[in-house]
C-alpha cells in the first residue's frame, strides 16, 4: 500500500511540473496587432550590409506594423517589430535602434535587441518577435 501511496504521489507530482512548466508561445499583446507578412534581405545591398556584422542592426520599414528591426547577436539574428509593445501604434511610437538596444520617443521605453526584454521605462510586453531564418546573405523574416 505505500509503495503505491508513493507511486502515485511521484506521478502526481511529475504531472504537476510538467504542466506547470509549459511555455505559452503565443505573443497575446492587446496593442500589436497580427500581421501577416513574408519579406527577403539581400544583406549583399548596401543599406542592409550592416548585419553582416555582429552586434549591428537595421530597421526596415516595409513590413511588419511600424517595420522590422533586424538584429546580428554575432551567433545569429533576432527581428522584432518596431512598434513599442507596451502602447498602441502612433507616430512616435516607431522605435529606433542603438547598438544593442531600441528606444521609443513617446515614453522613452528601451528594449535589448539580445532578449526583446524592456531595460527601462514601464511596460509589462516585450518585444514582438518575429520568424527569421538564413540562406547565404538572404534573411527571410515573416509573421
Amino acid at each position: 500500500m505505500r509503495l503505491i501511496f508513493k507511486y502515485l504521489t511521484t506521478t502526481f507530482t511529475f504531472f504537476l511540473l510538467m504542466t506547470a512548466c509549459k511555455k505559452d508561445t503565443n505573443y497575446n499583446n492587446p496593442y500589436l496587432d497580427n500581421v501577416s507578412f513574408s519579406i527577403e534581405i539581400n544583406m549583399d545591398l548596401p543599406e542592409y550590409a550592416p548585419l553582416k556584422y555582429a552586434n549591428n542592426s537595421v530597421l526596415v520599414h516595409n513590413a511588419g506594423i511600424k517595420g522590422i528591426i533586424i538584429f546580428n547577436t554575432g551567433n545569429s539574428y533576432n527581428a522584432f517589430e518596431a512598434s513599442d509593445p507596451n502602447h498602441y501604434p502612433s507616430q512616435c511610437s516607431t522605435m529606433h535602434p542603438n547598438q544593442f538596444t531600441c528606444r521609443c520617443d513617446c515614453e522613452g521605453n528601451t528594449y535589448s535587441l539580445h532578449t526583446g526584454q524592456i531595460t527601462s521605462g514601464d511596460g509589462q510586453y516585450s518585444l514582438k518577435a518575429y520568424h527569421i531564418s538564413q540562406t547565404g546573405n538572404k534573411l527571410r523574416i515573416s509573421n
